[in-house]
């Protein structure tokens, strides 16, 4: 009896140098734990400047109810998804990192840097790209990372770009359209048609869905004298009425914004956002 005691407690020794074994990994090098670039975060971030040789400066800023906006005159609205695709730059993992001290900056292309993007008050300067893994060189203070080639794209590209493909507010609620020909007005819950037309409730109702959703496949500048047939959009609990100037119909609808100096290139949906189609007739049935 005691034999087997003693043989199950060697047995439950065993198996607990056989985990301490697992766990350290004896004579086996630990790799060094993955460190960011920076301390920030996403969220810490309030301000950003881009600075590169290929375009002017850019500036964005955070507000703190309507996102994130171009600094321009006047301010324009961003898009968050590019914005935020910058962003995760200040949380990304360098793949190699080294002390400043005795690298040849100007080799790198960091002495001057190619390009910058000062996140809040802290400075990321890239580099140009090492040959062999094609990572990116980037300086932060007085460290030299080895980075997936993920940003500087983001960091070269014009303000265009950056704005807010999406026509209105998420928040912003329709209660009026003017458009050539056509009204659309919502007085006491239902919508009204002028002039006058049989359409099904569920039909305006998507048509002026469409429209609350509409997003642009990319934003360009436009020339602020764009003029032409305009649509003209009222929002509940807003006096102000936004104004969009039909620049083309064909073979894509651009609609300009020309307080803002944009135009949204909005694909082949003309038909869609443009007309508002009554349901076809139903054929009659001759008697015989």
């Amino acid at each position: 009896m005691r034999s087997r005691w003693v043989t199950n407690l060697l047995l439950l020794i065993a198996i607990a140098a056989l985990g301490l074994v697992v766990h350290f990994e004896p004579g086996i090098e630990q790799a060094p734990e993955a460190t960011t670039i920076t301390a920030l975060t996403a969220d810490d971030i309030q301000r950003v400047h881009l600075n590169r040789p290929v375009r002017g400066d850019m500036v964005l800023l955070k507000a703190d109810t309507k996102g994130w906006f171009i600094e321009r005159n006047p301010p324009l609205p961003a898009d968050s998804f590019q914005v935020n695709a910058l962003l995760r730059l200040v949380q990304q993992e360098a793949v190699r990192s080294y002390p400043v001290a005795g690298l040849e900056l100007a080799q790198l292309q960091l002495d001057p840097p190619y390009a910058t993007a000062i996140m809040n008050d802290v400075a990321i300067e890239f580099g140009n790209l090492e040959p062999l893994q094609g990572l990116r060189y980037i300086r932060v203070a007085d460290r030299v990372h080895l980075i997936p080639d993920l940003y500087l794209h983001l960091v070269e590209a014009g303000y265009t770009q950056f704005v807010r493909r999406r026509l209105f507010d998420a928040g912003a609620h329709i209660s009026a359209i003017k458009l050539p020909g056509l009204s659309i007005r919502q007085p006491a819950g239902n919508w009204v048609v002028e002039p006058e037309q049989e359409i099904p409730a569920d039909e305006l109702q998507r048509f002026i869905d469409d429209w609350q959703q509409a997003t642009a496949l990319n934003v360009q500048a436009a020339d602020a004298a764009a003029s032409g047939e305009t649509v003209e959009i009222t929002f509940s609990g807003s006096p102000d009425k936004l104004s969009l100037v039909i620049v083309s119909r064909e073979p894509e609808l651009v609609l300009a914004r020309p307080d803002l100096g944009i135009q949204y290139h909005m694909g082949s949906t003309a038909g869609r956002l443009l007309t508002l189609t009554p349901p076809p007739a139903e054929a009659k049935v001759d008697p015989q």
